[in-house]
């Protein structure tokens, strides 16, 4: 409790109730702050500061800088993956590989700051706990699982990690470029139409017979 002299007499006054919101608005405050001014500008009194609390409030949810950063990393990939696991719902195996493809890009260009501190190595002094590398590696096992799946029904031939590595090294470099504007095409439909040209050559190259 906090104490508060008022008129020559003790009030108490509570500290404002810290709450899940609170988390959410820190959250978004530091987002905002690397999408906007760059990792460097990411401190605990910047991001108080832009999410109108105390840095006692980022500490206490975050841990300091470190924690937040990775609070960014695991929420980037719980929502990353959860929209590959809607994409790729119901569909026969390589239709689903390729639903995984597309989702993954989409997502990507929807949240690009997150994606950088996912992918992009956006805070250099960050580095991933395991239970973070954990919840990445898993985004890409589903990859490895609908690759499997193919394989299985004989649609694509090779080794299910294999492929999907390949598969996921070739969708990040399409991305990646997109995302970096060095992509060559000038509107967002050429763009789209060479992502989906290039995953289906990516596809098509593991469909014949494995060395």
């Amino acid at each position: 409790m906090a104490t508060t002299k008022s008129s020559g007499t003790n009030t108490f006054r509570p500290f404002p109730a810290e709450t899940p919101d609170t988390r959410a608005t820190i959250l978004r405050a530091a987002v905002s702050i690397i999408d906007s001014q760059g990792a460097t500008a990411l401190t605990v009194r910047s991001v108080a500061a832009a999410a109108g609390c105390s840095t006692t409030g980022v500490y206490t949810w975050f841990g300091g800088k470190n924690g937040l950063v990775e609070a960014i990393f695991l929420d980037g990939f719980r929502r990353f993956g959860a929209t590959l696991d809607r994409a790729g719902r119901g569909a026969e195996a390589l239709v689903r590989v390729d639903r995984l493809g597309a989702a993954y890009r989409r997502w990507a260009l929807a949240n690009p700051t997150h994606y950088a501190v996912m992918f992009g190595h956006a805070v250099p002094d960050y580095q991933p706990s395991a239970e973070a590398r954990s919840e990445a590696r898993a985004t890409f096992d589903g990859l490895v699982t609908a690759v499997a799946d193919s394989i299985r029904v004989g649609s694509i031939h090779g080794e299910p990690f294999e492929i999907a590595n390949h598969l996921w090294a070739g969708i990040h470099g399409y991305v990646s470029l997109e995302l970096a504007g060095m992509a060559f095409e000038t509107t967002t439909a050429a763009r789209k139409r060479t992502f989906d040209a290039g995953m289906r050559r990516l596809v098509t190259g593991c469909l014949g017979p494995a060395d």
